[in-house]
């Protein structure tokens, strides 16, 4: 219980580091990008230091227990005098086994609610498959959106995917809403970590395609030496309504996004986007928006 209530103080500690830096992300994106380039290596470290102590002080503790010794740990020894904090932790954990089983549960749910990539979709989720996220961790984030979906289209109508040449163009061309979980800069998104670097943005203001149209998006994919290889146009469907980019400073090219997917309304960020960012977004902002869509 002890070393529960050393953890709650950890994760409290985090969440308020977590707050202001997204709050300093927000107000002063600027300055927030120099502090983040110099300070936020080190600031993590330090936040991780503890965190692996925790983990060594659990294994010692449970090692101990198992070998049937009854021997207390110097550091937790203190805090378990303490009954506040051995009643916080009770709570906490109850709390958590409680929440475990629920959290598994709509997980299983959220991925039932969603395929791979696949042509006749109304909602496609395309992400990095370099970010250390599980498929499953994106179905559940999504799973508001999802829900909504199938209310109004059907089973089957969230696609959830890597993003990769094949699923941009089945996107582009079936899709009404497109999310693309990837990071950002400079006006674009980009699968910076995933085994084929692929770059997608809008081309520039007035600029058509081969046909003529001013509705595509234009995709390359980025040699060993970081450097965009050929271009290659893809259209959008009249019937894309809906655009999400989590890419911070994907909004640097706000215009030129929403002039060549127009009419679609396109969600952007011309700063360092954050988690709470979407956090809000797919839980309230997104399924609101996809309700009202036809």
């Amino acid at each position: 219980m002890a070393a529960g209530f050393v953890a709650l103080v950890w994760l409290l500690v985090d969440a308020l580091f977590e707050a202001g830096e997204t709050f300093l992300l927000i107000r002063f994106p600027r300055f927030a990008r120099s502090f983040i380039v110099q300070w936020e290596p080190y600031l993590t470290y330090a936040l991780l230091l503890p965190l692996i102590l925790l983990v060594g002080l659990w294994m010692m503790s449970f090692g101990l227990a198992l070998a049937g010794s009854t021997r207390p740990v110097p550091v937790l020894k203190r805090v378990a005098r303490w009954r506040g904090a051995v009643r916080l932790s009770f709570a906490a954990n109850s709390i958590a086994l409680t929440l475990l089983p629920i959290i598994v549960l709509l997980a299983v749910h959220a991925r039932s609610l969603t395929r791979t990539t696949g042509e006749g979709a109304a909602v496609y989720f395309l992400y990095d498959e370099g970010i250390p996220v599980p498929r499953w961790g994106y179905a559940l984030g999504l799973y508001r959106v999802s829900l909504e979906a199938q209310r109004r289209w059907g089973k089957g109508s969230t696609v959830l995917d890597r993003l990769n040449k094949q699923t941009l163009r089945a996107a582009l061309a079936h899709g009404k809403v497109l999310i693309l979980a990837t990071h950002g800069g400079d006006g674009y998104a980009c699968a910076y970590y995933a085994h084929e670097k692929l770059g997608v943005g809008p081309p520039d203001s007035g600029a058509t395609d081969a046909e003529k149209s001013f509705r595509f998006l234009r995709m390359s994919i980025f040699g060993a030496d970081d450097k965009p290889g050929a271009c290659e146009d893809v259209p959008v469907n009249d019937g894309m309504r809906l655009v999400y980019l989590f890419g911070c400073n994907a909004g640097m090219k706000a215009a030129e996004w929403k002039e060549h997917l127009s009419p679609a309304q396109v969600v952007t960020y011309k700063r360092e986007s954050t988690v709470f960012d979407h956090a809000l977004w797919f839980a309230w902002v997104g399924p609101a928006l996809v309700k009202q869509l036809k």
